[in-house]
């Protein structure tokens, strides 16, 4: 029996032994490197730059290589946080989730003691409106390590994507500095807009973005629709972005083109709906510019805490719609349907009848409830001296609007090659600055194509 233990336990000294001659790394270091690769991944997803950049010892070198030829190198930890401060922060104004995975680490220690590795990665990026994530990158990380008093740093972590750099690499920079974004006075609409309907054409390298600042006409034939064929025909784009329809609906939802030929019988279209249209004529993708309700709900909110005068504002801002497209409309009767339907879409924690939300208006506005006494400047998103609360809710839902369709635009440029936005001329009058800084002054503008 002592003589079969014996021969056991030889074998697995010689097995163990074995192993050992080949991993003499130790458990411990193993499973710190492990903890130092899992947090490059948390530190940069989380969009945490101090914590990623002092992940690598002072002097070490980070660089990134696309398919073999080096692009970046950054040699010193203030270089990595100044680089990671600036990409991360492009994320989170385009609002990109990132996830980076490493899996099949191999660990070899060199003659001189060294610890090198290489580890198999993906990343997928997910915006805000993505229902589903998508693969951006794979490749390889190449490391060396080195054990501080601190623990395992990197030395040298080279990121070895498999694919070439993006030949629209530059365009890949192209962020909006949302900063630029802010409330407009009158003045400044008139000397920043033009008499709508216009357009704007920019361009930036083999990208190009035309804006179409419409007037809302809902008459097929009118100013805004000759200009929108114009510009389809002319620019030939290659994915047309429209106001009304949210983003996370995808591309050229059946439903809404079902709509807009019912509708184009009858000769009552909105532009939105026009250019919905002719994009399906020429089989051209389209797709919505607008944030989820709950973005809008949290923009207001801000503004005030109380969800029955969100529910008030919206009403009274969708009515505005119903008078342009259906003036003859009986407004208490759209105003019964409206209520729940706010409620629903915007997640609303409140509840009105027809006749409170009358008596909401006339306390809001000092205005009896009615057709003649629907302004339009009540809510419009014009910058004055002490707004009231309407004003405020206007300014606060506009500004969320623009954050998003800016970053949206931009990151449909990154997706294609020419891309046409047709909105209503405020909207271009907010985003103005921000395109010219993005993308250059414009290279022509006018009234028709």
């Amino acid at each position: 029996m002592n003589r079969k233990v014996k021969t056991i336990t030889l074998t697995f000294f010689i097995l163990c032994s074995s192993l050992l001659a080949d991993d003499r790394i130790e458990v411990g270091d193993r499973f710190a490197i492990d903890d130092l690769l899992s947090r490059y991944s948390h530190s940069w997803d989380s969009k945490d730059p101090e914590e990623w950049a002092d992940l690598f010892i002072d002097e070490g070198i980070w660089q990134n290589s696309f398919a073999g030829k080096v692009e970046t190198i950054l040699k010193s930890n203030k270089e990595r946080l100044q680089f990671a401060k600036k990409l991360q922060e492009s994320f989170r104004q385009k609002g990109v989730t990132t996830r980076h995975h490493q899996t099949n680490t191999l660990l070899r220690k060199k003659k001189d003691g060294d610890i090198h590795g290489e580890t198999v990665f993906s990343v997928i990026w997910q915006y805000a409106d993505d229902p589903l994530p998508k693969l951006k990158h794979s490749g390889v990380y190449r490391d060396q390590y080195e054990k501080t008093d601190k623990g395992w740093r990197f030395r040298f972590r080279e990121v070895c994507f498999d694919h070439k750099l993006f030949e629209d690499s530059e365009n890949a920079r192209l962020v909006p500095d949302l900063t630029l974004l802010k409330p407009r006075t009158l003045a400044e609409h008139r000397k920043l807009g033009g008499r709508a309907p216009y357009f704007s054409h920019y361009r930036k390298g083999d990208i190009e973005l035309v804006f179409i600042a419409a007037r809302h006409e809902p008459r097929v034939g009118s100013p805004t629709h000759k200009l929108i064929e114009e510009v389809v025909e002319g620019f030939d784009p290659e994915c047309v972005i429209t106001e009304g329809l949210r983003s996370e609906d995808g591309y050229s939802p059946e439903r809404l083109i079902a709509d807009a030929k019912r509708r184009e019988k009858s000769g009552n279209l909105p532009e939105p709906l026009y250019a919905a249209l002719l994009c399906s004529e020429r089989e051209i993708p389209f797709i919505g510019g607008e944030p989820v309700p709950v973005v809008t709900t949290e923009a207001l909110r801000a503004v005030t805490k109380d969800d029955t005068d969100i529910l008030g504002f919206l009403v009274v801002r969708h009515l505005g719609q119903v008078r342009r497209e259906q003036p003859e409309a009986e407004l208490d009767d759209k105003v019964k349907r409206l209520l729940p339907r706010m409620i629903q879409q915007f997640e609303l924690e409140t509840a009105l009848t027809v006749d409170q939300f009358k008596d909401w208006y006339h306390k809001t506005t000092g205005r009896n409830f009615s057709a003649e006494n629907l302004r339009r400047g009540d809510i419009a998103p014009i910058a004055i001296e002490n707004p009231n609360l309407l004003k405020r809710m206007g300014i606060a839902a506009m500004m969320a609007r623009e954050k998003h369709l800016i970053s949206f635009q931009s990151k449909m440029l990154l997706e294609h090659r020419r891309v046409l936005v047709v909105y209503g001329s405020g909207h271009l009058v907010y985003e103005s600055e921000v395109l010219e800084d993005m993308l250059g002054k414009p290279i022509q503008k006018g009234a028709s194509w």
